[in-house]
């Protein structure tokens, strides 16, 4: 299985880079695409949408899913790149003939982003939010945000992989006018179409080009200890050589070792390994004449984009497990007022901010939108937003019950803290007061009685409850039924699911 992994991995990378073909004509693929790296500031708007085809399978829900996303459209009006990185997007997401306008910005510290009916933007802080991975947001929208050591390892992995890469049969570079921002240009054209099948044929010569090239090979690895070890001294000084292994120069002879012997072994067996990959129908679906893509890339004189348009159609396997037949992507976009004096947008945050943290529930977000907003229905509906499940036993989040008169009871704080739900002790009217995450509705419940007075209704608990030991203890099924959670026991366990 791993051995067949050889083949599907360049044939992902191929489609990912599949305009990066060697010169043709008069235009320098490689170089143009570098250059394109160097870009500082740029104005540019683009659209996005996704098209699914059902297939003979489908049932009602893959059917109305299909319909959903078909009715998407994402717009990027606007979105501008400060020479030091600061980045602004404004557009809509299109849907059944309505429009959601959205505001982005983005700076070092975090991003700020503003919805059609939310009472405060949202902000999310790269600083506080390390560990869910958004650190990395600050340069993820383009390539001209890449920095320094970033750009110049970039640089040397597409140099390197543009070297190698063939043409496909349908390629051809024309002279052509476009408007662009309103402004006629003289452009140069390159045109790509390509299919599954010929996606397969190109597979072996780029890496018997690649297998042969020894230096660049060499270089690629070099490239990645210089990039590695920059970040490594950033974070902990002094690590590189422990981390990687030693020095630069047994960090290159080792990984050109293990390249070399890797791709040696996937020469050896690529055709047998192909020849067993084509005789499954799937592959030979993914794989086949459905599935294509065409694009068209627009260069300036300077060699910079300015327009780029994209088709991609994969076609997937007809079996009872697919509920879609072939998946369309189709973008269109279009750039000026490149390197020039570009100043992002920032969002309004005069009224504050709703900050986003791992902290932050579900309820909290869902209030920060009007309940009309479409952002709201649209969450509000959505499966997983409000779900929650935890456990209660002896191998769950919280291991704490006892057990009064057959009914299981568990300190109020666990429960509380599993939902989300909002709590206060009064010590002097021992009361307790419970506020639900979702809906907002107050429960107050008494010590040493079983009713609780839910939004000033009243309601009968299976059980009083109970002060133990300093914790208080409150019926399970009782109160996680006023939180809107389910019981389900098994054993001495408990599940407790909100949907």
């Amino acid at each position: 299985m791993k051995r067949k992994l050889w083949i599907t991995l360049p044939l992902v990378l191929l489609l990912i880079v599949l305009s990066g073909c060697q010169a043709v004509g008069n235009l320098d693929i490689k170089n143009a695409m570098i250059r394109n790296l160097d870009v500082k500031s740029i104005e540019s708007s683009q659209t996005i949408s996704v098209h699914l085809t059902p297939s003979a399978t489908a049932d009602a829900e893959d059917i109305q899913l299909a319909t959903i996303v078909n009715a998407l459209q994402l717009n990027i009006d606007s979105a501008k790149l400060q020479a030091d990185g600061k980045m602004s997007v404004q557009g809509s997401v299109q849907y059944s003939g309505q429009k959601l306008p959205y505001h982005i910005y983005l700076d070092e510290q975090g991003m700020t982003i503003d919805l059609e009916g939310a009472k405060q933007p949202i902000y999310i802080s790269f600083a506080l939010n390390d560990s869910m991975g958004l650190s990395g947001l600050s340069g993820g929208f383009s390539a001209a945000s890449l920095k320094g050591e970033e750009q110049e390892f970039v640089k040397q992995v597409i140099s390197f992989l543009y070297t190698h890469l063939p043409n496909p049969a349908n390629v051809s570079v024309n002279s052509v006018q476009q408007d662009v921002y309103g402004e006629s240009l003289d452009l140069t054209q390159l045109h790509v179409e390509l299919t599954g099948e010929e996606l397969i044929t190109l597979v072996k010569p780029f890496l018997v080009s690649v297998s042969q090239d020894k230096e660049g090979i060499r270089q690629l690895i070099g490239a990645v200890y210089d990039f590695m070890s920059t970040t490594l001294e950033q974070t902990e000084p002094g690590s590189t050589q422990s981390v990687m292994g030693g020095s630069r120069e047994e960090f290159v002879n080792n990984g050109y070792k293990e390249v070399n012997k890797t791709l040696d072994l996937v020469l050896k067996e690529y055709d047998s390994q192909l020849a067993e990959l084509q005789e499954s129908k799937e592959f030979n679906t993914v794989f086949g004449p459905n599935t294509r893509v065409s694009t068209d890339v627009y260069f300036d004189k300077d060699m910079y984009i300015r327009k780029q348009s994209m088709e991609m159609t994969i076609a997937l396997p007809d079996t009872e497990y697919t509920p879609i037949s072939s998946i369309r992507v189709s973008t269109a976009s279009e750039s000026w007022n490149i390197n020039g004096n570009v100043t992002a947008d920032p969002v309004d945050t005069t009224g504050g901010v709703l900050q986003v943290s791992e902290k932050t529930t579900p309820g909290t977000f869902l209030r920060n939108f009007e309940k009309t907003s479409p952002v709201y229905m649209l969450l509000n509906n959505m499966n997983g937003i409000t779900k929650k499940t935890i456990y209660f036993g002896s191998y769950g989040d919280y291991d704490d019950t006892i057990t009064r008169n057959h009914v299981t009871l568990v300190p109020v704080k666990d429960l509380a803290e599993g939902l989300d739900a909002k709590m206060q002790w009064n010590v002097s009217s021992k009361q307790l007061t419970l506020t639900d995450d979702i809906t907002g509705a107050v429960t107050v419940l008494k010590l040493n009685s079983n009713k609780a007075v839910v939004d000033g209704q009243s309601h009968t608990l299976s059980s009083k409850v109970v002060n133990v030991k300093g914790k208080v203890y409150v019926p399970l099924r009782s109160v996680a039924n006023i939180l809107g959670a389910t019981v389900a026991a098994d054993g001495n366990s408990f599940t407790v699911t909100r949907k």
